[in-house]
Parts: C-alpha cells; structure tokens; sequence
C-alpha cells in the first residue's frame, strides 16, 4: 500500500519518477496488474535473498528496480 501511494503521490506531482515506479503499468494496465507484478517481483526475488546480514537500500533504488523488472517482463524479456 504505501509503494501505490508514493507512485500515486509522484504521478499526481507530475514527477517523472513515477515512471520508475511502474507508473507504465498502472496506466496501461490497471492497479491490479501492478499489484501482481510487484508480487511477482518481490516473490520471485525473495529465494536468492542471501541468509546473512540484509543490504539497506534506497526505497526509491529498490522500487525502481522492481518496476524495470516487470516492464521487462511484460515486454516480453
């Protein structure tokens, strides 16, 4: 919920960060279609998570990766 409302917040300030954020998706997509690729993404992800300390990164770094991985994914690779 609070990725949906940063992009919301971002889409509506007329960042162009927004687009880093899957903002591609929602429009041509919907928000269900985003959810799902945020969920595929972060499911996906999740097994080849090292088992020692966690790496900190920037929530902005870290959704913008997120969202190019599913646009790639749509697209077909």
């Amino acid at each position: 919920m609070a990725r949906y409302e940063t992009l919301r917040g971002r889409a509506i300030g007329g960042e162009t960060s927004g687009w880093r954020l899957g903002l591609a998706i929602v429009q041509r997509r919907g928000v269900a279609a985003w959810l799902r690729a945020a969920e595929a993404i972060t499911v996906a992800a999740a097994p080849s998570r090292p088992t020692g300390e966690v790496p900190v990164a920037d929530g902005d770094e870290l959704v913008g990766v997120l969202a190019s991985m599913a646009l790639a994914c749509l697209r077909g690779g």
